[in-house]
C-alpha cells in the first residue's frame, strides 16, 4: 500500500526550516519557558538526581502538555509519537494481554523496562506490560530513556526505561473527566486530593474505561472466522495514596491498588479476565544537605482467567477457514462455536530496593550505592481442546500442561558521575545480578491420560553489567554525549515453564540462558531558547537471542521435548509428530540514527518533528533456525517519521495536527528462501482540538487516522492475508474535563 502524501519532502522541508531558524529569531519570539520548564526534570529513572538536559542518554520526557494535545486515549498509543518506540497502531485494549509488547530501537519483546513512580509494571509471566492499570489521567509525565541501563535497572532493562511519573496532590482539588468516541468507547475518570496537613496528604483516583473495539481483520477475510465480534474491553483501576511528610528530613508515600481487565476476547467463548490487586511504599531519610537514603517495597498478586474460543462451519465435521487455498465453498448456514483453551494462571511478584546517594565537590560529583530484590512466583494450569469432530462432543479435550516455578534477582549496582571540568560529565555505573530459578515443574497430560515430563532443576546465573557515558558542553546550548554498555534480559516464565498447544505444541525450555546486549551510541543536543535539536546514534549487538524452531524427528529433538512428546518409543506421537521448542541459538544487531526538532514559534504556534532509521537484522543462526541472516527483520520499518504543528490562537484555544509517516517494510522473510515480502509505505494523519470554557471545565475533540487509512504494522505470512492484523481505523473521540 504506497502513501499518496510526499510525506518525506514535506519532513525534509520542515526539518531544514527548524534547523536553519537562529538563536537570536528564537529570542526574538520572546518565549524561553519551554526551555526553563524542562531543566527543571528530574530523570528519576536515571536513579540520580540528574536533570533532563544532562543527561548522557537519549531521553525525552513527555509532558502534561503532550498528553493533552494528543489525541491518544491510552498510554501505549501515547508513545508511539516518542521516536525510537516500536508501537503499533493497535491498542493495547484491543488485543490479548499476553501479547502487549513494548519494543524499542528495532528490538523485540520484554526488552524495555517499564516503571511506574520506579516499580515494575510487567506481567510477571509474559513479561509484557500492564497498560491497563495506568490510565493517562493519572500521569503527571513520562520519562523515556534509550540505550541499555541494566547497570542501574538490572534484567530487562535492555534497550531502555520508560518510567511513568504520577501526579501528586498539592492542594485539595479535584478532577473528573468523560470521554465517549467511536467503536462505542467510553471512559470516565474521578481523582480527589485531600491535604490534611502540610504533613499528610491522600489522594483517591477511579477510572474505568469500556470499548467495543473494531474488526481487526480485514473485511474480506472475516468470512474464514464464522460469528467473529470485536474485541470488548473493560478496565477498571482504583487506587488510594498517601503522601506523608513527618518532618524535614523524613518523606513518603503508601500506595494501594486493584485493577481489573475484563474482556471479551472475538468468540462467544472467549475471554480474558485479569483481577490484580497490588501495594507499592517509598520513604525517603535526608541524612545531612548532601545525602539520602530511599527505599522502596512493592507486592501483586495476579489472577488471569484465561478462555480461548473458536468457531467453524459445520458440514459432517468441522470445516477448516484459515487455510491456504481455503474458499467461500465451504461457507454453511451452521456455526459451531467450541472452546480451544482455558488457561488458570497466578502470579506472585514481591520486590525491594534502597538506595544511597550522596553529592560531592570536586572530581566525585555524586555517588549512589544500591540493592535491589525482587521474587516472582507463577503457575500455569491449562486444559486444550482440538475441532470438534462430533456435535455430540463439540469440546474435543486434547491435553493439559502444568507448569510451576520461582524466580530470584537480587541486585547491587554503584553510580559515580565525575567532573574533571567544569564541561565534562562522566558516569560510570556498574552492577552486578544473581538470578535463581527454582520450584520448577514442566508437565503434559494427553488425552489418553499419559503424562511426561516432570521436575526440573534448579539453575542460577550470574551477570555483571557496566556502562560508561559522558557529556561534554561546548556552550550552554550546545553538548555531545557519547554512552557504550552492557546487558542482559532473562528469559521469563512463558519461555521456561510454559508448555501450551494442542497438535503441536510449544514446550518450554528450562535450560535457556540470559540475552545478553553490548551497546553504543553518540549524540549531540542544541537547546537555545525555544528551539531543540536532537540526533543520536546507536549500535546494539545481541547474543543469545530467544526464538522458538519446530522440531519434526525423535532423533534431533532435545531431551525434553522427547520426554514430554514420546509414547514410549523413538517418536513424538503425544505432541501429534512435530513440536516447538525454544532455543538461544541466534545473534542479531539493531543500529540506527534518531533525529527530532522542537521549535516554538512565537506565542501561538509551535512545530516538532522526528525521524528514525532502523536497520535490524540477525547477524548469526543455528540451522535450526529460519529467519535469514542480513535482512531487515520482518514487522520492523528501516524509515518512521513524525511532524506535528500546534495552534494556540489565545488562552482558550488549542489545536495539534500530526502526520505520521510508516516507511514500507517487510512483512515476511521465512515464506519462500531468498525472497522478501513488503508493504508499501502509509501515513496516518491525527488530530485534535481543545477549548477552556472555564479555568476549571474543558472540552475537547480528537480524531485518530483522520482519513482513514487501512494498514497494518505486523509480520505475517504473505499468502494468508487473514493473518493481517489492521490498525485503529478512523476513531472520534469527545471529551470534557472539570476541576473542582
Amino acid at each position: 500500500m504506497k502513501s499518496n502524501t510526499p510525506f518525506p519532502t514535506l519532513l525534509t522541508a520542515a526539518v531544514t526550516a527548524l534547523l536553519v531558524a537562529t538563536p537570536a529569531m528564537a529570542q526574538q519570539n520572546g518565549d524561553e519557558t519551554s526551555s526553563a520548564e524542562l531543566k527543571a526534570v528530574v530523570v528519576s529513572a536515571s536513579r540520580s538526581q540528574a536533570r533532563v538536559e544532562a543527561m548522557p542518554l537519549n531521553t525525552t520526557i513527555v509532558s502534561q502538555e503532550d498528553i493533552q494535545k494528543s489525541s491518544a486515549q491510552t498510554l501505549d498509543q501515547l508513545l508511539r509519537d516518542v521516536p525510537g518506540l516500536n508501537f503499533t497502531g493497535v491498542p493495547a485494549a484491543q488485543s490479548d494481554p499476553t501479547g502487549h509488547q513494548t519494543k524499542m530501537r528495532g528490538m523485540g519483546n520484554a526488552k524495555v523496562l517499564v516503571l511506574l513512580d520506579g516499580v515494575p509494571i510487567h506481567d510477571p509471566f509474559y513479561l509484557t506490560t500492564q497498560w491497563f492499570k495506568v490510565p493517562l489521567s493519572t500521569i503527571e509525565r513520562v520519562e523515556v530513556v534509550r540505550g541499555g541501563n541494566s547497570s542501574l535497572w538490572g534484567n530487562m532493562a535492555v534497550a531502555g526505561v520508560i518510567n511513568i511519573v504520577s501526579k501528586r496532590p498539592t492542594d485539595n482539588a479535584g478532577e473528573a473527566s468523560f470521554n465517549a468516541g467511536s467503536n462505542g468507547t467510553l471512559s470516565a475518570a474521578l481523582s480527589k486530593n485531600i491535604v490534611l496537613s502540610d504533613a499528610l496528604s491522600v489522594n483517591l483516583s477511579i477510572d474505568k474505561l469500556n470499548s467495543r473495539g473494531y474488526d481487526t481483520v480485514p473485511a474480506d477475510q472475516l468470512w474464514r472466522y464464522p460469528a467473529r465480534q470485536p474485541v470488548n474491553t473493560q478496565d477498571t483501576n482504583l487506587q488510594l495514596t498517601t503522601y506523608f511528610k513527618p518532618s524535614g528530613d523524613l518523606k513518603g508515600y503508601v500506595r494501594i491498588g486493584q485493577h481489573v481487565q475484563d474482556q471479551d476476547i472475538s468468540y462467544v467463548n472467549g475471554k480474558n479476565l485479569q483481577t490484580d490487586p497490588d501495594i507499592s511504599a517509598s520513604l525517603t531519610k535526608t541524612l545531612d544537605d548532601k545525602a539520602s537514603v530511599t527505599t522502596t517495597a512493592w507486592a501483586q498478586y495476579l489472577e488471569f482467567e484465561k478462555y480461548n474460543g473458536a468457531t467453524c462451519y459445520w458440514t459432517s465435521a468441522c470445516t477448516s477457514t484459515t487455510k491456504v487455498g481455503d474458499t467461500t465453498a465451504s461457507i454453511t448456514p451452521n456455526v459451531v462455536p467450541y472452546y480451544t483453551q482455558y488457561g488458570s494462571q497466578r502470579y506472585r511478584e514481591q520486590g525491594a530496593s534502597a538506595i544511597y546517594t550522596t553529592a560531592m565537590e570536586g572530581l566525585l560529583n555524586s555517588l549512589q550505592l544500591g540493592v535491589d530484590y525482587r521474587h516472582l512466583s507463577a503457575s500455569d494450569l491449562e486444559y486444550f481442546y482440538a475441532a470438534p469432530t462430533s456435535l455430540a462432543n463439540v469440546q474435543k479435550f486434547n491435553s493439559s500442561t502444568l507448569g510451576r516455578a520461582e524466580q530470584t534477582f537480587t541486585g547491587v549496582f554503584a553510580q559515580t558521575k565525575l567532573a574533571p571540568t567544569d564541561a565534562l560529565d562522566i558516569t560510570l555505573s556498574a552492577r552486578f545480578d544473581s538470578w535463581d530459578n527454582t520450584d520448577r515443574l514442566n508437565t503434559r497430560t494427553t488425552a489418553a491420560g499419559v503424562t511426561s515430563g516432570g521436575v526440573q532443576p534448579s539453575s542460577n546465573t550470574t551477570a555483571l553489567d557496566p556502562s560508561l557515558a559522558a557529556r561534554y558542553a561546548f556552550s550552554d546550548a550546545l553538548a555531545v554525549r557519547g554512552a557504550a554498555y552492557k546487558s542482559f534480559r532473562a528469559p521469563g516464565f512463558n519461555n521456561t515453564t510454559r508448555t501450551y498447544g494442542a497438535n503441536t505444541p510449544t514446550i518450554a525450555n528450562p535450560d535457556l540462558t540470559p540475552e545478553n546486549l553490548f551497546g553504543r551510541e553518540l549524540g549531540i543536543d542544541y537547546n537555545q531558547g525555544p528551539l531543540s535539536l536532537s540526533a543520536t546514534y546507536f549500535q546494539y549487538d545481541i547474543n543469545n537471542m530467544i526464538a522458538t524452531f519446530k522440531v519434526s524427528s525423535y532423533a534431533t529433538a532435545p531431551a525434553l521435548v522427547r520426554s514430554i512428546c514420546s509414547s514410549g518409543g523413538a517418536d513424538l506421537t503425544n505432541c501429534g509428530g512435530s513440536a516447538n521448542f525454544y532455543t538461544n541459538d541466534q545473534d542479531g544487531q539493531s543500529s540506527g540514527l534518531e533525529l527530532t526538532a522542537r521549535w516554538k514559534a512565537g506565542t501561538q504556534w509551535a512545530f516538532d518533528a522526528a525521524y528514525t532509521r532502523t536497520n535490524s537484522t540477525l547477524t548469526r543462526k543455528g540451522s535450526i533456525v529460519t529467519d535469514p541472516v542480513g535482512v531487515q527483520l520482518a514487522g520492523v520499518p528501516q524509515d518512521a517519521a513524525s511532524l506535528g504543528v500546534t495552534w494556540k490562537p489565545n488562552a482558550a484555544w488549542q489545536s495539534h495536527l500530526q502526520a505520521r509517516y510508516i516507511g514500507s517494510m517487510n512483512i515476511d522473510t521465512t515464506s519462500t528462501a531468498g525472497v522478501e515480502y513488503k508493504q508499501g509505505d502509509i501515513t496516518v494523519w491525527d488530530a485534535s482540538l481543545l477549548y477552556r470554557l472555564s479555568k476549571s471545565v474543558d472540552v475537547n475533540a480528537s480524531v485518530v487516522n483522520v482519513l482513514d487509512t487501512q494498514y497494518s504494522e505486523n509480520a505475517y505470512a504473505y499468502n494468508q492475508p487473514w493473518s493481517r492484523t489492521l490498525s485503529m481505523p478512523r476513531t472520534l473521540t469527545l471529551g470534557l474535563k472539570m476541576r473542582f
